[in-house]
């Protein structure tokens, strides 16, 4: 070897030693830069021979070069890891929401709507021992407007809280259509610089980041395709592929919200956090509104079919009641004015009084309120006597009083609950789910609308009150049914709050894994430093130590 060969091999090395300085005091520039992957040179010694005829070899190597610069990355970790953040992120959206349907409840609270119910049914306790008092009529109003109240407000924000989600999701869907032209402009960019032949690892670090991104919004699949490229899929539809994009958007105009394509057709995703978003728009908080209608429907229907039944018993004793003369009672058509029933009094014992008297009875409604708007019902007992009930036809409503000091009401009617006003057959809720739950207007314009007790029993009669009290412990009632609501919201926010604490366990495993392959150890590479420069040194002493002998041989030869 000559001793310009020597500074030529000395070159090389100083070259290929500063390039792999350069490399690794970038790692350590990148040792905190999100989804850099580290790099090392690829070296290798240039040979001396050159095939070609009659060609020999000094038997001395040429050098070193860096042949290339290898990214340290793992193609089925990154999709792995990109998979596992998906599932955390659905989980921790679900988590988010069931946290946020507990606060609207707020349970076990003195002021949520189990503390409510309980004042309530307590406060028809307080009616049933005092009926006479007016007051007690006023506190029970103002707890039943409280208990309507505290559900409207509960239904009022879970309404709100799928309107927010879903307006949500409609931004989220737009993140995803960004991040999908964002990665289809970087894979042209990778394919260009491949192609190139150019170093385009840096966009590998911005492709893998990217696609990591769509995954974690969307569950999406991903998959290595030509010249370092990836594509995106989810639910089958190609989202990214190659440098071609297919935007998703948002329809709410059907009973379910759904992801679509352009084309219009539905995009199914289960995973990651727009998966959980529709999850929740569609599923989760619709099962708890649903509940909530229970709920309230429940309670409307609990003490409405006590409080609203026209209904009467007549003794086997009293059913001849030819010397009564005419039974008389007021009844009232959808909130109309008061018009008279009136009944003969006959013989009504024996088998054919029962249908005689609902002829009769019937005969009367009909001439009162008109035909088709109210039908009456006597049925016979075995005890001999005979059960009376009158109820409205389709939507309409009726409410029955009696006629001055006529007894037909009681007679005939007489286990009717009543207010102190003497009028029955009114509702006490009305509404037909959570959001529209109220008193009737009826009973909040006047507390003498609430009904303590029934006709037959005089004006301080409190059955009523006492059995509608004892509805506090029903099995089939309101407090039951929101109780295991309440119990079965527990059950989902602790079930999917262990999960969230699994699944981050097991993303941090995996990002541990994934960066012990691809991160930067400061420690290492420092050691790298230590080598390269120790080798730079080494080269650039050689050509310091040439240096020396031309100029001596310069000088022997001068």
């Amino acid at each position: 070897m000559s001793t310009f060969g020597g500074l030529s091999i000395a070159l090389t090395s100083l070259q290929a030693q500063q390039r792999a300085l350069e490399i690794a005091s970038n790692n350590i520039a990148n040792a905190s830069t999100a989804g850099y992957s580290r790099e090392a040179p690829e070296l290798t010694s240039l040979g001396s021979d050159v095939p070609a005829l009659f060609s020999t070899s000094t038997g001395d190597g040429q050098g070193v070069q860096v042949a290339s610069i290898q990214r340290f990355s793992d193609e089925f970790m990154q999709i792995q890891d990109a998979l596992q953040h998906a599932s955390l992120a659905s989980l921790q959206q679900s988590n988010t929401t069931l946290q946020g349907v507990e606060n609207v409840f707020g349970e076990p609270s003195d002021s949520g709507i189990a503390s409510q119910l309980s004042s309530f049914w307590s406060a028809w306790d307080s009616v049933a021992n005092d009926p006479g008092d007016p007051g007690t009529r006023s506190v029970l109003v103002q707890q039943a407007t409280s208990v309507a109240s505290t559900i409207n407000a509960a239904a009022s924000s879970l309404q709100t809280m799928q309107t927010t989600e879903t307006s949500q999701l409609g931004t989220v869907v737009d993140q995803i259509n960004s991040t999908a032209a964002s990665l289809a402009q970087v894979n042209q960019s990778i394919k260009s610089g491949t192609i190139s032949g150019l170093d385009v690892s840096q966009l590998e670090d911005q492709r893998d980041q990217l696609a990591g991104q769509l995954a974690q919004l969307t569950g999406a699949t991903v998959q290595q395709g030509q010249f370092n490229q990836v594509n995106v899929s989810v639910g089958g539809s190609n989202l990214v592929f190659e440098n071609q994009t297919q935007a998703l958007s948002l329809n709410t105009s059907g009973p379910n919200a759904v992801l679509q394509t352009q084309n219009g057709a539905a995009v199914s995703v289960t995973s990651g956090q727009a998966g959980a978003m529709l999850s929740d728009i569609n599923t989760v908080l619709p099962s708890y509104m649903t509940s909530l209608d229970t709920v309230a429907t429940t309670l409307r229907d609990q003490v409405n079919n006590v409080v609203n039944q026209i209904s009467g018993t007549i003794p086997a004793s009293a059913t001849d009641q030819s010397a009564a003369g005419s039974l008389q009672f007021n009844v009232s058509l959808d909130g109309g004015s008061f018009a008279t029933v009136s009944v003969a009094g006959a013989d009504w014992s024996g088998a054919g009084g029962a249908a005689a008297l609902q002829s009769a009875l019937q005969s009367g409604l009909d001439s009162a309120v008109g035909a088709g708007t109210a039908t009456a019902t006597v049925s016979a007992n075995s005890d001999g006597s005979l059960s009376v009930s009158i109820a409205p036809a389709g939507a309409h409503t009726l409410q029955v009083e009696a006629t001055g000091s006529n007894v037909g009401f009681a007679t005939l009617l007489g286990t009717t609950p009543v207010g102190s006003d003497g009028i029955g057959g009114r509702d006490f809720f009305t509404g037909t789910d959570a959001a529209s739950l109220a008193v009737s207007s009826a009973v909040d314009a006047d507390p003498a609308a609430v009904t303590a007790g029934v006709v037959g029993n005089g004006p301080l009669d409190g059955s009523v009150g006492l059995q509608l009290a004892d509805m506090a412990t029903s099995t089939t009632g309101a407090d039951a049914s929101y109780n295991s609501m309440i119990v079965q919201l527990g059950a989902d926010a602790q079930d999917v709050s262990n999960r969230t604490n699994l699944q981050q366990a097991t993303t941090q495993t995996t990002d541990n894994a994934l960066t012990s392959q691809d991160g930067v150890n400061t420690d290492e590479e420092m050691t790298n430093m230590v080598e390269y420069q120790k080798a730079y040194e080494a080269s650039a002493q050689f050509v310091s130590t040439l240096n020396t002998m031309l100029d001596s041989l310069i000088q022997m030869v001068a």
